[in-house]
Parts: structure tokens; sequence; C-alpha cells
């Protein structure tokens, strides 16, 4: 009877945690981002701060990241990221399967300088970034900040409102000095609800298990054909 009690127990923990992680967000905040390569005194650094969030409000698990605490874990043999199989497993067509993770922006506040040794290359990305980020940003905005951005079709207008915005500010400026330069200081909080999350898992585990089904039967066949 004991054992029944208990066997209970664990599974209504198990369905209450399942619950709770279906309607809980990841919220990822990027704090005070530096990264430069521009000779100054600052040196670069960053606090991520990942937690998970139950009905947007309940925060029921919070870790904080700095740089020395991900070298730290980098540096642990058990921790090994083969980043070449990473390139040559993801595809193009994986980009669409992303697209389901449906990311949120809640806060941006992003000051990029960015120079090349061609003034006219530096002009050029400048403001191809500049563009490309007035074109995404009023689509992975918050939902409650999406009419504010509904019938923005320039850059400058997009900027004033950034400007005049306390949640939502970028900066691109080019640096003509002939130089590969870059500074970035990044502070940004990305929200993904984990239902999206899982489902994303679900696919690519559901197609690498596929890919190696259709592997394994390939060297069947090959190795069918040998003995001819």
């Amino acid at each position: 009877m004991v054992l029944v009690f208990i066997f209970l127990a664990v599974l209504i923990l198990i369905l209450l945690l399942a619950f709770l992680i279906i309607n809980s967000s990841l919220v990822i905040n990027i704090k005070e981002l530096f990264v430069s390569n521009i000779p100054e005194k600052q040196k670069a650094h960053y606090k991520i701060e990942i937690s998970l969030k139950a009905f947007k409000y309940i925060k029921w698990i919070k870790i904080s990241l700095t740089e020395e605490k991900v070298k730290k874990i980098l540096e642990k043999p058990f921790v090994k990221i083969d980043f070449k199989k990473l390139e040559k497993d993801f595809k193009l067509e994986d980009i669409k399967v992303l697209k389901k993770l449906v990311p949120e922006l809640t806060n941006l506040d992003l000051n990029l300088e960015l120079g090349l040794e061609s003034p006219i290359i530096t002009s050029f990305i400048v403001a191809s970034i500049a563009s490309a980020i007035s074109i995404i940003l009023p689509h992975i905005i918050e939902k409650k900040d999406k009419f504010k951005y509904a019938n923005i079709r320039n850059i400058n207008m997009m900027r004033k409102l950034d400007l005049s915005s306390s949640k939502y500010k970028y900066n691109i400026i080019p640096i003509f000095q002939n130089k590969n330069l870059y500074k970035i200081n990044l502070n940004c909080i990305i929200q993904l609800k984990m239902v999206h999350i899982i489902n994303v898992i679900y696919i690519f585990s559901k197609k690498g298990r596929s890919d190696k089904n259709e592997r394994t039967a390939s060297n069947r066949k090959s190795y069918g054909y040998s003995y001819e």
C-alpha cells in the first residue's frame, strides 16, 4: 500500500513538473555584453542570466553565467563541442525548423561600431545591418509593442521610435580608419516558449533517427551487392 502511495506521489509530481515546463518560457537575459578589438582599457565581458518563467511571471529556475564560469565549464573534459560535426550536420533546410521557435524580444539596447579596410564596404555593411534590424525587429518584439511598429517602412522612422523608446534601441556606427575594427555593447532579453523548444527538439530527433536509418539501409545495400 505504501508503494502505491509513493508511486502516485511520484506520478503526480512528474505530471505537475511537465505541466509547469509546458507552460513556461525560457528567458535569456544578456547583460552588459562588451566585445571589441579596439585597444582599450576595458576588457571583454558579459553576463547571461537564463531562467524559466511559468505563465510569464513566476520565475522558478535561474542560472547566471559569466565569462569566467563559461570558461571553467568548457575546460571540463566531459564538455566537448564538435563544431565541425555541427557544421556538417546542419543544413539550410534546418532554418525552417528553427523558425518554429518563434523568439520574442522584450528588450534591446545595441551599440555597434564597425569598420573594414575599405570605406565603401564599411558603408555598405553598416547600412545592410541597420536595414536588416529594422526589417526583423517588428516581427520578433513583444506582442503588446508590435502595434507601435506596424506601419514603419523606413529606417529613419524606426530609429526615431527606437530613440524615444526605453525598450528597443540600436545604433550602428561606421568606423572609417581603413582597418578591421569592431566594438559591441549589447543588452537584450529574449523569450522562447518551452512548447516550441520541445517541438523543435522532437523534429530534430526524429530527423536524426530517419537520417540514421537511411544510412543504415544504404550500407546494407552496398554490402548486399558486394557478394555479386
